[in-house]
């Protein structure tokens, strides 16, 4: 007779249940969800506060050569929205330049770019493709753009 056949499994004890979690677990999950109420919040605070910027991206990015006058004044319109007052932006010249370069935090353009950004707005639509070229549109509507994207303003 052999004893090994004779040998009987020893029981195993009932698993150890998830529910109900102790106190402190309890308390950890109302954390955590506290934290992810506040993120979802933060950042949704965020994308609407930033729409200004989606809208000025679009428009830029479906401008044509005959429409480069445009880059300027959605330039404007989008310091208009950030810093949330027109007093500043009905300065031409020097004092816009000083705001659009300190408004970002290294400079993108340079005081060459725009002026002739600003004197786009005095060129006639017929005009714009004999003083502007494809590639220096190119390069003012993709340095526009960028501004759009990096620009702060102090409020």
């Amino acid at each position: 007779m052999n004893l090994v056949t004779q040998l009987v499994d020893i029981p195993l004890p009932a698993s150890i249940p998830w529910w109900p979690l102790e106190p402190g677990w309890y308390g950890i999950m109302f954390v955590v969800l506290l934290f992810l109420i506040v993120v979802i919040v933060r950042q949704r605070r965020r994308w609407i506060a930033n729409a200004y910027r989606r809208a000025a991206l679009r428009q830029l990015q479906s401008l044509t050569v005959h429409d480069a006058a445009v880059m300027n004044q959605v330039m404007r319109r989008t310091a208009m929205l950030a810093m949330q007052c027109d007093n500043k932006l009905s300065q031409i010249g020097g004092p816009w330049y000083r705001l659009i370069m300190n408004s970002s935090p290294e400079a993108i353009f340079t005081e060459m770019q725009l002026i002739r950004l600003e004197a786009l707005n005095y060129q006639s639509s017929k005009h714009l493709s004999q003083h502007l070229s494809k590639s220096d549109f190119s390069k003012l509507n993709q340095l526009c753009q960028r501004w759009v994207k990096e620009h702060r303003f102090e409020h």
